[in-house]
């Protein structure tokens, strides 16, 4: 357990990480967010899901040990914009407009295209931010209803091009599932996963269902 209260395999910094962390350990929680991340197609094909739209995001939620169900938990909030890195070789992580430093910001996200050198410009409020002092991941602590909503907001601020990624701690039932019926290798690597693609959202939303309960229902099941 890092002292972010993140497990650092599956966290990066938040705002207040450099003040909390042995600088060993940050160096440790860096190196693994930037080379344990799961491709989107990397993990659709272990999962044996092969969508018919491709989103252009990934919403990637991180949950702590000790999760319940319906909450408080603690967890990370990341983007993943789809086939960015390296020229189509990977997901590229995205940054929020939050200021690690001053936690400033309106915490929307920020894409690529928006990036210009040492300098992101938020496309939703305007704001400029270093990108040095922008923050990769949010860290939250809140209850299922509250998550349900959040991620609304993120999907709708992604003009709704979003898949959602749930990913687990290791003493959490999904993740012993997945230990069970595919292997303790490949637990490791998706950490329990769990997807609601950008296809079947569409497909539970066209009759007018409210998106937060979806939303509510998927992180619950």
């Amino acid at each position: 357990m890092s002292t972010t209260g993140i497990d650092p395999s599956i966290s990066e910094a938040h705002g207040d990480f450099d003040k909390l962390a042995d600088p060993k350990v940050r160096e440790a929680v860096e190196r693994a967010q930037k080379t344990k991340n799961v491709s989107s197609d990397e993990a659709e094909k272990s999962l044996g899901s092969t969508p018919e739209i491709r989103a252009k995001y990934k919403i990637e939620v991180m949950f702590d040990k000790d999760r319940t169900t319906v909450g408080p938990n603690l967890l990370g909030l990341q983007i993943w914009e789809s086939g960015k890195k390296f020229h189509g070789g990977g997901d590229e992580l995205m940054y929020w407009c939050m200021d690690t430093e001053s936690n400033q910001g309106c915490k929307q996200p920020i894409p690529g295209n928006f990036i210009k050198g040492p300098v992101g410009i938020c496309p939703s409020c305007n704001r400029g931010i270093s990108m040095e002092r922008a923050a990769h991941i949010r860290v939250l602590r809140v209850t299922t209803r509250v998550l349900a909503d959040e991620l609304v907001n993120v999907f709708r601020s992604l003009k709704s091009n979003a898949d959602i990624y749930l990913k687990y701690a290791k003493t959490d039932a999904h993740y012993m599932a997945m230990e069970r019926s595919k292997g303790p290798a490949v637990a490791r690597r998706l950490k329990g996963m769990h997807i609601y693609p950008l296809k079947n959202i569409l497909k539970d939303t066209a009759s007018g269902a409210d998106l937060s309960n979806r939303f509510y229902a998927f992180l619950t099941s």
